[in-house]
C-alpha cells in the first residue's frame, strides 16, 4: 500500500447572519438555512473565525445567531484507479478553538474555486439532512498541535466512487448546534474556531490517503476480496487471473 499526501486546491469559509428574532430557535432556523443574502465569505491565508456558531441576546430581548462553515476541496486524481482504504484529514487551527466540530460531506460536484456566500448550504443533502464524514472532535489551535481527523467509511466510499477522477469535498461545522441541531433555550455566546488557509509551508490543510491497486476482485475459498492481501505470496495488485479466472 502507498500513502499519498494531497493538499486542498481551494478552501475558505462562509458566514451567515440570520435575522433577529424574538424566539432563539427561529433565529437558528434562519441562520442555518439556505438564505445567503446576508453573509460573508473569504478564502485568504487564514481566518481567526472560520467555523462555529454564536448566539447572542440583544438588549431588547431578541436573539441574533450567526453560523460559520469551512469548506475545502481535494483533487484526488493522482490516486488514479487505486482503491482508497483510509483517509486522515489534517487542518491547522488559528487564534480560536471553541466548541465541538465535525467533518461533513459538501454537496459539490466540482472544484469550489473561490468560496462564495452561495456555497453556505452545501452541507445539506436535502432539506436539513447532512452526511457525517467523521466523528465529533475538539479543535486545537496553531502552536498547540494540528487537528488530525480520521474520515469514516462513507467518506472513503464517496472518494472511491470517482474512479480515476477521484475528489473529496469537505465541510467543517459545529457539531452541537449546526449538525446535531437541538432545540435551544437560551443564548450561549460564541463557539467559534479559526482555520489556517495557507497555501504554502507545513501548515497547509491536507489529506493523508492510503491506497493500493484494486487487484484481484473475486472471493477466494469463501474469503471476500477486501480481506485478501496476497494469494500464494503474490500481492493481489499483481494478480490478473487465478486458476484461469479473470480479476
Amino acid at each position: 500500500m502507498a500513502v499519498t499526501t494531497v493538499y486542498s486546491s481551494s478552501r475558505g469559509y462562509v458566514r451567515h447572519l440570520g435575522s433577529t428574532e424574538s424566539e432563539i430557535n427561529d433565529a437558528f432556523d434562519d441562520a442555518r438555512g439556505t438564505n445567503t443574502t446576508t453573509g460573508t465569505s473569504a478564502q485568504g491565508t487564514g481566518a481567526s473565525v472560520a467555523w462555529g456558531v454564536a448566539a447572542e441576546q440583544t438588549r431588547g430581548g431578541d436573539f441574533s445567531v450567526q453560523v460559520y462553515r469551512t469548506y475545502m476541496f481535494f483533487d484526488l486524481t493522482d490516486i488514479g484507479t487505486d482503491d482508497i482504504s483510509a483517509i486522515t484529514f489534517t487542518y491547522f487551527g488559528l487564534s480560536n478553538a471553541n466548541g465541538v466540530g465535525i467533518v461533513v460531506r459538501a454537496n459539490q460536484d466540482n472544484d469550489f474555486g473561490t468560496i462564495a456566500t452561495s456555497d453556505f448550504p452545501l452541507v445539506f443533502n436535502s432539506s436539513t439532512s447532512m452526511t457525517a464524514y467523521s466523528s465529533q472532535f475538539t479543535p486545537t489551535i496553531s502552536g498547540l498541535g494540528d487537528n488530525q481527523i480520521t474520515l469514516n467509511a462513507t467518506a472513503i466510499s464517496n472518494a472511491n466512487s470517482g474512479g480515476a477522477s477521484k475528489k473529496l469535498c469537505l465541510g467543517i461545522i459545529n457539531y452541537t448546534y449546526d449538525f446535531d441541531y437541538p432545540d435551544v433555550e437560551e443564548s450561549f455566546g460564541s463557539l467559534l474556531t479559526g482555520v489556517n488557509f495557507t497555501t504554502t509551508g507545513a501548515s497547509r490543510a491536507n489529506l493523508s490517503v492510503t491506497h493500493a491497486a484494486a487487484g484481484f476482485g473475486k472471493n477466494v475459498n469463501g474469503v471476500t476480496a477486501a480481506n485478501i492481501v496476497k494469494v500464494n505470496d503474490v500481492a493481489t495488485g499483481n494478480i490478473v487471473k487465478l486458476n484461469d479466472v479473470s480479476a
